[in-house]
């Protein structure tokens, strides 16, 4: 799974927009431009879980997107405010500190009871309670090491999705020193919440970069929303990976979310063979990729697949995908990218 701090910061660059935008900063201020017809596109960007929000919305009134934008930004300050790790007096670090939350709010419990389900399907290859293996590990990288085995044997005393008791009055964590975190699954789900502020306000044409990807109508100048996904090895070059000529991977989303995960940002170790994505169930890092992008219709469930993905072995990733009911592009750790057919991406098939 993908956890916290600096890691954060840079895995929001990891889609493009391709429509003119590709290589672009999503830390643009917002500005005004018309595009075909009588849309007005407006465009927002925030800080908001450690990283760069971006927000871009198209409507005939001009006052009537600027709202849906103030509203898109509310539901984003929301979740942020109930599930994010950097901010002390969250919902999650309140819960965290304390083992219990009475009177949890809807949507915490509507994402960690999703989680759950995740964790169940997955046979606890998706684990919000595995806090402890990221404190292990970055403990570990402060000291310039890697944890060693006992570290890693107690914190994963800690992990267990089945001992999270979620009712609607509490949420309790029933093993001692078990902590949450919802940075797999948070960001997708803000990314669901702000589009639909935006369409609750009658906007049609809009995409969201909550730190995954959702999108609505099509994008300026008519044209389908397509996204380039960053070559995870050319952008972390690594010994073993030959030096072959690449193209960056074309999305069409079709209406629906996108999510990327990569190990090229935030490592352990100089060969990406330790990263910040790790199996709830060993501690280590997955080895089979180095990037995996989900396609489906929720960015929240896109948002969580990227993890359960990153931990199968390419055998598994097409009839996974089908029983999930998404489409997947993966990258290897030599920079060989697989899709399935319905990525529409123009790769091999996986």
């Amino acid at each position: 799974m993908t956890h916290q701090r600096n890691n954060t910061m840079q895995r929001r660059q990891i889609l493009r927009w391709t429509c003119g935008l590709v290589g672009a900063s999503a830390s643009i201020p917002a500005l005004v431009h018309a595009t075909r017809g009588e849309l007005v596109w407006r465009e927002r960007a925030l800080l908001g879980f450690g990283t760069t929000l971006w927000i871009k919305a198209a409507h005939a009134d001009t006052e009537r997107v600027e709202i849906a934008l103030d509203a898109a930004v509310r539901a984003i300050r929301d979740v942020e405010r109930q599930m994010s790790l950097f901010d002390p007096e969250s919902s999650l670090q309140r819960l965290n500190a304390r083992g219990i939350l009475t009177r949890p709010e809807p949507a915490l419990l509507e994402v960690v009871s999703l989680a759950k389900q995740i964790a169940r399907r997955s046979g606890g290859s998706f684990d919000v309670t595995m806090q402890a293996l990221w404190l292990a590990w970055e403990e570990a990288a402060r000291q310039g090491e890697l944890p060693s085995e006992r570290a890693l044997r107690l914190a994963r005393q800690r992990v267990n999705w089945r001992a999270l008791e979620i009712s609607t009055d509490r949420l309790r964590l029933n093993v001692r020193g078990m902590q949450l975190s919802l940075n797999g699954i948070a960001q997708g789900y803000a990314a669901d919440r702000a589009r639909a502020a935006l369409m609750a306000h009658g906007i049609a044409h809009a995409m969201i970069d909550a730190g995954e990807t959702a999108v609505l109508g099509e994008a300026p100048g008519g044209h389908p929303w397509a996204f380039g996904i960053e070559d995870a090895v050319v952008k972390q070059p690594r010994a073993n990976a030959p030096q072959i000529e690449r193209q960056i991977p074309i999305v069409r989303s079709a209406g629906r979310a996108i999510a990327t995960s990569s190990d090229a940002h935030t490592r352990f170790s100089a060969d990406h063979r330790h990263h910040h994505i790790l199996d709830p169930r060993t501690g280590y890092s997955p080895t089979y990729w180095a990037s995996v992008t989900v396609i489906a219709s929720r960015c929240v469930v896109a948002d969580a697949l990227t993890k359960v993905f990153f931990m199968l072995p390419p055998s598994q990733v097409l009839p996974r995908a089908r029983v999930w009911d998404v489409d997947v592009v993966v990258q290897d750790k030599a920079g060989q990218w697989r899709a399935t057919p319905g990525a529409h991406a123009r790769l091999p098939m996986v």
